[in-house]
């Protein structure tokens, strides 16, 4: 078996792993920050998301630091450290006594740097060009099995073994992927191993190839020649805040809907509709894309979005809203696989890491003010009033990504036959 298929296959049950035991725990903060003594509904709600979101901010700043550690010395070395020190600390939040103390230990484990983020670098690297668009449209379906059935694991265990096992449970997830990664994951380019400045003044050098040797450029130099990549930046931003501000209070609209009985399991089916339809049809998206080009599967999973999200204002019966999700999850698995394809086109092979590191870091800014715009705009003005904006938000990008068609299809296409 090729060297790349073997690492995709691998680090899709990495990913997996990694998503489902993240998964495990994030539906149930509110309830575990109650358990640590905040009783007051609105406390513990706030609470929640200082704890939820100081994750995603510490991502966003240190996420570009280990980019750059990533493109000297590896993204697989990269991933292993990230695995080890999420798992040790999501395990440690099991022991914490305080509000205070897990969401120190929230913050740390956002400077960790992502083990996804890691694995879509690797693939997105090793791939062939002609394949890179169908290998991570398959790793995105490891990410979101995960998120399907992260919170079912999660919410079994903490009903039969408590939240404080879960957090047991989801290091040991983790730990898992991370072992999956460093038994089996290979890469074909040779980096220098890794040793502190301390105890050596000059790393050994990165041997590659002579064809390498002319793609040695800083990232500011490389973004000021492809300035579209600060776009694909803004896309990934915009997807990530537009989606984020209406996930959390999926519940509560399903509640709104008058349903008497298994709110809860409802919700869940609702999520899974569209995560399943996420699985279902990023391999198949990004195929199309290598074949016909991602830009063109991109604007199209936009606009559709766009316009999947106005009925969904206004539906009345939760199996509807199910129906829709589900045709939108569908069009979701056209974006991940089109955006990171499109940056490793547009990116030389020894800054990928620190790219993909920033495009982590705008996915990260976009959960916390997604988070943040959707409740209050839902809290102002109803949750309908969420849908209708996440439509105008995907027409906007819509835009923004046609106006510059010709610019980011020159640019792809120049960026592929130089690598």
């Amino acid at each position: 078996m090729e060297t790349w298929k073997r690492n995709l296959y691998i680090l899709w049950f990495g990913c997996f792993f990694c998503s489902a035991g993240i998964g495990m725990i994030i539906p149930f903060l509110p309830l575990y920050v109650q358990e640590l003594g905040i009783h007051d509904v609105k406390q513990a709600a706030l609470w929640s998301a200082m704890i939820f979101g100081v994750n995603h901010l510490m991502i966003a700043l240190v996420s570009p630091f280990w980019g750059k550690f990533s493109d000297r010395y590896g993204q697989k070395l990269t991933m292993v450290r990230s695995g080890f020190g999420l798992a040790i600390i999501i395990a440690a939040m099991g022991l914490v006594h305080t509000p205070i103390q897990l969401l120190l230990l929230r913050a740390l484990f956002g400077t960790m740097g992502g083990f996804s983020t890691c694995a879509v670098a690797l693939i997105a690297i090793e791939a062939p060009k002609q394949e890179v668009g169908k290998a991570l449209g398959m790793l995105q379906t490891g990410q979101v099995a995960g998120q399907l059935l992260g919170p079912l694991i999660g919410g079994i265990l903490a009903e039969w073994l408590g939240m404080r096992n879960s957090f047991f449970f989801t290091g040991l997830f983790i730990l898992i992927a991370t072992v999956l990664a460093i038994v089996g994951v290979k890469e074909t380019k040779v980096y220098p191993k890794f040793k502190l400045r301390w105890f050596q003044k000059s790393a050994e050098p990165v041997r590659i190839e002579k064809r390498d040797a002319p793609k040695k450029k800083q990232l500011g130099e490389v973004i000021k020649q492809s300035p579209i990549i600060l776009t694909l930046f803004v896309s990934t931003y915009l997807i990530a805040a537009s989606f984020q501000s209406i996930s959390p209070m999926i519940t509560l609209y399903v509640k709104s809907m008058h349903i008497e009985n298994h709110i809860e399991i409802m919700a869940g089916l609702i999520f899974a509709s569209s995560a399943l339809g996420t699985i279902i049809a990023a391999p198949f998206l990004g195929k199309l894309g290598d074949r016909f080009g991602h830009l063109p599967i991109l604007l199209c999973s936009v606009f559709l979005i766009a316009i999947l999200y106005i009925p969904q204002a206004s539906v009345t019966s939760p199996w509807s809203l199910m129906g829709i999700r589900f045709i939108s999850g569908l069009c979701v698995g056209g974006l991940v696989p089109s955006i990171s394809s499109l940056l490793r086109s547009l990116t030389p092979m020894g800054l990928q890491g620190s790219i993909f590191a920033y495009n982590a870091s705008a996915n990260s800014l976009g959960n916390v003010s997604g988070a943040m715009f959707g409740g209050l705009v839902a809290s102002s003005f109803g949750i309908s009033i969420v849908f209708y904006i996440i439509a105008g938000v995907f027409f906007v990008h819509f835009a923004m990504l046609a106006f510059q068609y010709k610019k980011i299809n020159k640019a792809s296409k120049r960026g592929e036959l130089e690598a």
